[in-house]
């Protein structure tokens, strides 16, 4: 996981989560416009507080996508 990184709950912003994977294919993003085999294996969390799950890309696979996404450039508002 990554260490630096603060995470909280996106529902009622609670610190108090659990991590881990989902088990089977739905833990797998795979973007579109992209060729690739194997996605992006999302990280899972739940909160403690209010029961919101969650999943996320760890950075190491973020910054992978945004290699990939490189030649696309974002609106910096969105």
């Amino acid at each position: 996981m990554d260490q630096n990184r603060h995470y909280t709950c996106l529902a009622c912003g609670s610190s108090r989560l659990v991590f881990g994977y989902l088990s089977g294919g739905g833990s797998i993003f795979v973007p579109s416009g992209i060729f690739t085999m194997n996605g992006f294996r999302t990280r899972t969390y739940v909160c403690m507080d209010c029961g919101q799950l969650g999943h996320f890309l760890s950075m190491q696979k973020l910054v992978k996508l945004r290699e990939k996404y490189s030649h696309l450039q974002f609106d910096e508002t969105t």
